[in-house]
Parts: C-alpha cells; structure tokens; sequence
C-alpha cells in the first residue's frame, strides 16, 4: 500500500477474535505515520467510510474484519466497485476442514467466498501462512489491473504469522498506456467540436464527479463556449454554484431524477423559435436511470446524447455521440480548438444570465408555517449560505442521506465544493450518517450534513463517535461540524411516491417514530463544543452563528411538515399551472 500509494490511504478496521493480533500489527505499523487507522460503528461504516475517503480525499484503502460480517457491508460494496475506489479487504475465515464454523463462511451448505466472486470482485483464500507472500501479490496485480475492492479471505494462522521485513520499493501503478485516437474516437470529437462551436440549439453539461483540474478545466471550456452545466443527486458540487465567491454564470442546478432545478427545467423545456432539439452531455456518467427525470425514450426522442465513458461497456444504447475517452484527453482535444463566434456566444450568455433571474421558490415555498415547509426551510437556508459564501468566503462540504428533504438540500442550497452522497450507486439510506466521523477527522472545511430521520432511525447513533472523531482533529478547535437532522415522521420519499401515483397515505409502511430530544443542551468536549438545538422556525441569526462558530459541532432536530411539492420532484409537479403562472404573480 505505501509502495503504491505512499500516505494516501487509510486502514478502516471492526475488531474480531480471528483479527484482533493483526490489527495490533497494523496499529503498530501505522502509528504516526500519516496514514489513517479508523474503527467504527458496525462493519457498514468500514465501507462507507472508505467511499467517502476515495471520492472526497483520492485516498485507497484496507478494510480489516472477520468474513462471518461480509453482509454486513451492504451494498456500498457494490458502491466502491462502481466508483473504482483501489482498496483490499481482508477477512479472517476459517478452513473447509473446521466443522460449520463459527462464523465462517465455507462450509457444505455454504460458499461466502463466490458470493464475492458472483458481484465480480476478485477474491483468494489463503490457507497457510507460507503461500502469504505470492497471494499478497497476486491481490495487488488485480487491483492494478482493475481498481476495487479486492478480497483476501486469511486464516488466523496466516494473519498472526510474521515474515522478514522486505520494504518494496516504490511501486506506482502501471499508468495506462498513451495511445493515438483511432478513427471513431476521433470522429465523435470532431462531431463535439462541431456542436460545441457552431450549434444554435441549446447545450447542456451534466458532471459527474471530477478532479480538482478537471472541474477548473470544465469551467473554463464552458465561459469560453457559453454552455450550460449541472452537477446531480449522486455527484453534488462535481460543478458549483460559486467559484472563489463568485456565482457561476453557467451553472444552473442540479439535473436528475429528482431534485432538478427550475433553471434547468426551463432550459430543456422551454426552445426559442426554430431551435432544434437540445444537446445533453453526460461526462463520467453511465447515464443510470437516476441521470434525468426523463425515461430512455423520452431522452432518445428529445435530445442529442453525447456520453463521455471511457468504458465501453457503458456507453447508454440510446447515446448519439459517444466518446470513449478519459475526460482529460477529451479536453485536451476541444481546448485548442474552441473557437465560438461572438454572436453565438453572446446569445448563449444573454440565454443564461435570463435563467440565472429565474425563482427556484416560488411564493407559496415562501409561506412560514408551523411546521415549516422543506421548501421554506431551505429556500432560506440558501439565501444564508449564499450570503455567508458571498460575502465571507464561506465553504463547506455538503453530506446528503437518502430522503426527500436531503433533495430539497441539494436543489435549493448554493455549493463551493463537491459533497457526498449517500444517492450514489445504490442509493442507500444511512450511508450518508455512518461516513460523518471519519468526512468530520478528514476534512478542512466546513462539514453541512442533511440527514432524514428515516435514515437516522436506520443505522446505529454515531454521534458520540463523531464528536470523537472531531476533537481528536489537530486543528478540532477551528472546525465547524453542522448534523441537520430533518424531521417529519414519515419516510417521505416513499410516501411522496404514493401521493403522486395512489393519492393515498402510507400509514405504518412509512411511519417513523419523531426523537423527542431536549430542546436545547450545551457541552464542551475537548477542545470542541457540542450543541443541540431543536428547530421549529427558521432564525437567520441562531444559525449564521452556529454555522460559523469555530470549535462546534451542532445537532439541530429540524421540524418540518411533509409534502409531496415542488423542489423538482417530478415533471409532472413542475408542469401544474400554479408553477407556470408563477412568474406571473
């Protein structure tokens, strides 16, 4: 790991009988070392928190447990593999000659080791500690080849056995190999070149996640061309409202399933006279289903498709243009031969800067009520932060769970940074929560978690190992760590569903039990203060300092009411006449 990775990795361990020497060699080694050794709630968190540390923080990772818990991974498995996040996992197992095992995975009735090898991940057993060495290797020559989670199923003999210190040397991976576009690479980037430099009709970039070059470079092209851009539910921030307290003029908001914008809404759906159909691209995106509001048809009858993969196994089969490529060698082709006319790009510009006036909230999202409305409540949200971006340079990282009111997060509050989502991949509630104590020890700035109580009823109460986590940060006494937890008693995604298709209620299938916690309650831990508050009304003030105290971590039990409108939750919600009429009001 340090061979290839040097100090950007972490060991991410749950502690067991068959592990427990192993990983008091692994704390040793790893003691002071700049390398992360974080433990957690439950096995879950292992995974989560090692897919927070790759798309945040590029960081690899080694995940240390006993195979009688693989289940207990969940899907983010599925999720690392998806977002090639390099890494092994090591699990202690029994052998096939132990007698139904305690808690091994390998016996007449069971394979748990072809469970692995059905998701496609590689997986080896080790067996005797003297076949550690070639197996080691055999695990890394797989992960070169295809960065995911890589399985070692280990005896206990083979994880508390030791071997001569033979330090590797430096052994990056093998980079891919450059090579020159062959005849269709390079035809579907003439035929990009071409739209983006002569094409009246409308164009739109959706981003999926992004390096910090990648995201200045698509800035950049897109002020030069004058397109549209848009970040989604699984990748918030890939492309942000601000850039160095400076609003975006090319983005518009978030374009997916749920969650789109008005901006982007009244993009696609309203042409100009004689426009032709709209050019979607999808950059580092596989166009999964919860890419757009719109089904496969709709999106083959009513746009140009342009997918930027460099997987072919990915490409959409209703994609028009498809370039499969790297995004970096795709910029470096479409840079040097940008070359817009004026009078195109002018018009492009005046197009946006009239989006740009256009109201997410409309007059009813501005009605305080008690409980308030998600939209009220993050209409207002927003307005804080932009101000606090705008004029105080505020950043911060955003953390979204899986819940209707997380979309109202993401649709209505301005960005500064790329986020992390529990939507991606899988989609998985409680994903978001479980990653805040390791996001809270890693990150530099300011951490926004948007948490339904859906989802916090969900996975274990983490907040004790966060506020650990927190104030064991070297510089814990200048974070500022915010946990909105969002409460209406129902899991309202579902029951949002059921308004729009049964018009009825869901009753105990989305009931969740409110956490009556005191209203109010201040506690210094370390060199951090704790505060829980209880929202029932928006204050700008209570939270402006409480978003920006240094050395605070904050639990607020917002109390909203359900609803099942606006926030772009449907296109059929966006096209009801009290929505069209609204700029008429």
């Amino acid at each position: 790991m340090n061979a290839r990775w040097g100090e950007q990795w972490d060991c991410h361990f749950f502690t067991g009988s068959m592990v427990a020497g192993f990983l008091d060699s692994m704390g040793d080694l790893l003691r002071d070392s700049g390398r992360g050794f974080h433990t957690a709630s439950n096995e879950h968190a292992l995974a989560v928190s090692a897919l927070a540390g790759w798309q945040l923080y590029r960081r690899a990772y080694v995940i240390v447990m006993t195979s009688g818990m693989l289940d207990e991974l969940r899907g983010t498995l599925a999720n690392l593999k998806r977002a090639g996040a390099p890494g092994l996992v090591i699990c202690a197992d029994s052998p096939e000659s132990v007698w139904f095992a305690f808690q091994g995975s390998l016996d007449c009735d069971n394979d748990g080791h072809q469970v692995i090898a059905a998701r496609g991940l590689w997986q080896h057993f080790i067996r005797r500690p003297e076949d550690a060495r070639a197996s080691v290797e055999s695990a890394f020559a797989a992960l070169d080849q295809r960065p995911a989670p890589t399985f070692l199923f280990a005896t206990q003999a083979v994880l508390e056995s030791r071997v001569q210190d033979q330090t590797p040397g430096s052994v990056a991976p093998a980079p891919a190999t450059a090579s020159d576009l062959d005849d269709r690479q390079r035809a579907a980037l003439d035929t990009v070149v071409q739209v983006l430099n002569s094409e009246p009709s409308r164009i739109l970039w959706q981003c999926g996640r992004l390096s910090e070059e990648e995201r200045q470079r698509v800035l950049a092209l897109a002020r030069r061309s004058g397109i549209a851009l848009a970040d989604s539910i699984i990748a918030p921030g890939s492309v942000c409202a601000y850039q160095d307290q400076e609003p975006v003029l090319n983005y518009l908001g978030p374009l997916s399933m749920y969650g789109f914008s008005r901006r982007i809404h009244a993009f696609l759906e309203q042409p100009q006279d004689d426009e032709g159909k709209p050019w979607l691209f999808f950059v580092k995106s596989k166009i999964d289903q919860s890419a757009t509001p719109y089904s496969e048809g709709r999106l083959k009858r009513l746009f140009h498709i342009v997918q930027v993969n460099r997987q072919r196994a990915h490409i959409a089969p209703f994609t028009e243009v498809a370039v499969e490529l790297p995004l970096g060698k795709v910029l470096d082709y479409l840079e040097p031969r940008l070359d817009v006319p004026p009078a195109l790009l002018h018009a492009r510009r005046e197009r946006l800067q009239r989006l740009q006036r256009t109201r997410e909230a409309l007059p009813s999202d501005q009605i305080e009520t008690l409980p308030m409305t998600p939209n009220f409540f993050f209409h207002r949200l927003g307005q804080l932060l932009g101000e606090l971006i705008e004029r105080d340079g505020y950043r911060y990282t955003g953390v979204y769970d899986v819940g209707r009111c997380s979309i109202s997060a993401m649709r209505n509050l301005p960005r500064t940074d790329a986020g992390f989502s529990g939507w991606y991949g899988r989609a998985l509630m409680g994903d978001a929560l479980m990653s805040l104590p390791y996001i809270a020890l890693n990150n530099c700035r300011h951490v926004l978690a948007f948490i339904g109580d859906g989802a916090r009823a969900l996975v274990p109460d983490i907040e004790q190992r966060l506020a650990m986590s927190l104030a064991s940060a070297q510089d814990a006494a200048s974070r500022n760590v915010t946990v909105l937890y969002l409460s209406n008693g129902v899991l309202s995604m579902i029951q949002t569903y059921l308004d729009k298709r049964y018009a009825c209620h869901g009753a105990a299938q989305v009931n969740v039990p409110l956490n009556d916690r005191p209203q109010h309650a201040e506690q210094r831990f370390g060199p951090i203060s704790i505060c829980r508050a209880r929202l029932l009304a928006f204050c700008p003030d209570t939270l402006r300092q409480a978003l920006t105290a240094p050395g605070r971590l904050n639990f607020f039990d917002v109390w909203l009411g359900h609803n099942s409108e606006g926030d772009g939750l449907s296109l059929v919600s966006e096209t009801a006449w009290s929505r069209l009429n609204a700029e008429n009001h």
